[in-house]
């Protein structure tokens, strides 16, 4: 299709536009189910180059009353869209279950259908470099491999609580998974991982990825690989953060927590920076960096913000004034914008420069937006659905600060991208819209043969980094860098740390 739209669909209330490329005439047409014409509107006489097509853009924000619509303009047409209330409840559960579909060292159930699967992973893991071993069971699989990482989990959680303090009621459906319950099995998963001297290992996997097989089947020797401080300080961020969230239901869990947060606190002030690198003989994902700053950062600004101790305040202040406050990162490699979101409830003069911080980095994205509503144009890098979710995440947080519509509508527009309206057409969403993703690189659902619901695929990506995007996307322009096909893990992974921006983002805009 050559006219883009949100594929799941729209409020009555929202702005609501299509991009268009093709042959167009100067009018838009909405037929509702029935083929009929309801409304005739103009369309943009401008005409932008993007990504190899001509695009103009069409507002029909006038079509406000519930049901299914198709637009047509000239001789193209979208796909068929409903206009409702809650047009991405179903959405956001899936979203969130997938969280539970990827459960390690427990069991799955019948409830995740043909995906249900007895506790895998649950032997004791050798401390790479040694003959010592421990239990580590626990955790989510961080993508399409069985591998668990903890900075990519600190992301993770992160953004799960930030989804309920934005909008707990959005979860409240009787159907979905618990979204603290969930949170909490990766937590305790985490807390398996630190030493008792507060240092934190990276990560638990096998030497090498295994084939496309059920979790349960991977059956190599788990191996803990070293420590990190970039896992210790992001283990000691989220944990501070969770604290506060599992203080009235569980008070043991969140002090446990709490203390877990301090001792890893206490590690990075007597350590030099420990930047991660995978050791001779293990190949799964690395999650290395080149800078543990903005893991120290986080650390402290979370831990300022739950036990206000001067010594963790003097950390952030410091930590704050020597970060570049010109952008807000929520990615795994730089974890510093979380410090800016969570600083908002330090005291006094931390807080006004943490919201100058977000709306100076929203202000910068804004500038950047293009004919799609995305930030990024040029280059789009590996997980390119995440950045964008990410961006959605800051925008929100950007409107919720000041009630400017012009955030809102941007982060509105994040997730019209990822529901459709890209230059691929797809919905972005595994088995979600009117042209899903359906093959994603991700081992259970090439084994089941059949896609797991609920997965956002990392989308575009321009660098060509795998053989098979290589073989079918030479030439393409950035954001037209995408194959749903399971071989392209560079186009089509999937990993609970992109699911995670995109359940925030949507909470926040269902409130």
């Amino acid at each position: 299709m050559n006219i883009q739209i949100n594929q799941l669909g729209y409020t009555p209330g929202m702005k609501k536009t299509a991009v268009m490329h093709g042959k167009l005439s100067d009018t838009l047409q909405v037929l509702d189910a029935q083929g009929c014409i309801v409304l005739t509107l103009p369309v943009s006489a401008s005409r932008t180059d993007i990504w190899g097509d001509q695009v103009a853009e069409a507002d029909f924000s006038a079509l406000t009353i519930p049901g299914t619509y198709t637009l047509r303009c000239g001789k193209e047409a979208s796909w068929p869209f409903p206009i409702s209330e809650a047009p991405y409840q179903s959405c956001l559960t899936a979203l969130v279950d997938m969280f539970y579909y990827q459960r390690c060292g427990g069991e799955v159930d019948a409830r995740a259908g043909v995906f249900a699967h007895p506790a895998c992973h649950t032997g004791p893991a050798r401390i790479y470099g040694t003959e010592d071993f421990m239990e580590v069971d626990g955790g989510w699989h961080d993508a399409g491999d069985f591998g668990r990482y903890i900075v990519p989990a600190a992301k993770a959680v992160a953004d799960l609580l930030l989804a309920w303090q934005w909008n707990a009621g959005a979860f409240a459906a009787p159907n979905l998974t618990p979204i603290l319950e969930e949170a909490r099995w990766e937590l305790e998963w985490m807390l398996k991982m630190q030493r008792e001297d507060g240092a934190v290992y990276h990560k638990v996997s096998c030497a090498r990825f295994c084939g496309m097989i059920m979790p349960h089947e991977e059956k190599e020797e788990l191996i803990i690989s070293p420590v990190s401080t970039t896992a210790t300080g992001d283990f000691a961020a989220c944990m501070a953060m969770a604290s506060r969230f599992y203080a009235a239901q569980d008070a043991a869990f969140a002090q446990r927590m709490l203390e877990a947060a301090r001792r890893a606190w206490d590690f990075l002030q007597q350590s030099e920076p420990i930047l991660f690198r995978n050791p001779e003989g293990i190949s799964t994902g690395g999650y290395g960096d080149r800078s543990d700053a903005d893991e120290r950062l986080w650390a402290h600004v979370e831990l300022a913000v739950t036990c206000g101790d001067e010594m963790y305040l003097r950390a952030a202040r410091d930590a704050i004034l020597q970060q570049d406050r010109s952008r807000v990162s929520l990615g795994w490699g730089d974890v510093s914008g979380y410090a800016a979101l969570e600083g908002l409830m330090l005291p006094g003069d931390l807080a006004s420069l943490c919201r100058q911080w977000i709306l100076d980095g929203a202000d910068a994205a804004l500038s950047r937006i293009n004919p799609y509503g995305i930030t990024m144009t040029e280059r789009l890098p590996w997980g390119s659905n995440m950045n964008i979710s990410n961006d959605g995440m800051v925008f929100y947080q950007a409107w919720l600060l000041t009630g400017c519509e012009a955030y809102r509508l941007a982060a509105e527009k994040q997730l019209h991208y990822l529901l459709g309206v890209n230059p691929v057409d797809y919905c972005y969403v595994s088995c979600f819209g009117s042209n899903p993703m359906l093959h994603p690189h991700h081992r259970p659902s090439v084994a089941q043969g059949v896609c797991q619901p609920g997965m956002l695929s990392g989308g575009a990506a321009s660098g060509m980094m795998d053989a098979c995007a290589r073989e079918h996307l030479q030439g393409q322009p950035a954001a037209k860098a995408f194959i749903d096909m399971h071989a392209s893990y560079s186009t089509n992974e999937i990993c609970v740390y992109w699911n995670s921006p995109m359940v925030a983002l949507l909470a926040g805009l269902s409130k």
